[in-house]
Parts: C-alpha cells; sequence; structure tokens
C-alpha cells in the first residue's frame, strides 16, 4: 500500500489531567495526514475548490490502541481505502514516533459535491488519477 507520513506532536492543550490525549485529536490528526495526502497528489485540497468541488466528510471511525501523552510524538501514515466515482475513503495509522508501535487506526468517508450546488458530482478524472496512485491494491476498481 502506498501512504504517506505526516507527524504532529501532542501538545499540552491537547491533554487532559492525566496529560492524556484528548480523543478528539485523533481526529485532527487525521485531517492533517488527509491534508498532506492530497499536497502530495499534486492537488492540494485548495485546488481542488478551484475546480469547484468540496469533498464533505460523511462518516469516520477510530480505533483507540495505546494512548499519545504530552509531548509525544505523531506518526501519521494515510492513504486512500476505497474509490468510487462518488466517493472516497482515507485510512489512517497513528504510530509513535519511531513507527514501531500503532497506537490508534480509523477512517474518514467522504463525497464529491459540487462547490456552488452543493449536490453530489464524479470527480474529474485527473483528480481520480491522483488519488489513486494512494490506493491499496486490494481496493482498486476493475479496469483502473
Amino acid at each position: 500500500m502506498k501512504y504517506i507520513e505526516s507527524r504532529t506532536r501532542v501538545r499540552y492543550k491537547e491533554t487532559d489531567q492525566m496529560g492524556i490525549a484528548h480523543h478528539s485529536n485523533y481526529i485532527v490528526w487525521f485531517e492533517i495526514g488527509r491534508t498532506d495526502l492530497c499536497r502530495a497528489t499534486g492537488i492540494p485540497y485548495a485546488e481542488i475548490e478551484r475546480r469547484g468541488y468540496i469533498l464533505v466528510v460523511t462518516e469516520i471511525g477510530c480505533r483507540y490502541r495505546t494512548p499519545f501523552r504530552y509531548d509525544d510524538e505523531v506518526l501519521i501514515r494515510t492513504s486512500v481505502g476505497e474509490m468510487g466515482s462518488r466517493l472516497m475513503k482515507f485510512t489512517y495509522e497513528l504510530f509513535d514516533a519511531e513507527g514501531r508501535e500503532k497506537r490508534a487506526n480509523g477512517f474518514s468517508a467522504h463525497v464529491w459535491l459540487d462547490l456552488q450546488s452543493r449536490k453530489p458530482v464524479r470527480a474529474d478524472a485527473e483528480v481520480v488519477r491522483a488519488f489513486e496512485a494512494f490506493l491499496a491494491e486490494t481496493q482498486r476498481r476493475p479496469g483502473a
């Protein structure tokens, strides 16, 4: 599977009294990975919007394994788990700084919408090809 890696660090404001990162931060870390993956395709999210599309979250999930604590470095691995003509699912794995211990994993499902009408649309072929480079082999569409 092709993926991109991003890194962030747990800030004090993201922790509870025990110094453990609050669960809501994991979703923010997913967004960091997703944004970086868009950049890695050569079509950053701002360019997607300039083309008249938005990618709206329809579902999100996270499995928490081992907590992150204040000042831990978070290694985020992001890939495309599924693609259809109007939908995309990103997958995420969160590791310790060395990439040895998986601490959480999850996904976010999205639908392509027209920026103006907010109605579901098919993404243009160039955008689809760019994201397919990060699609897991087992999830490739027939003929892709």
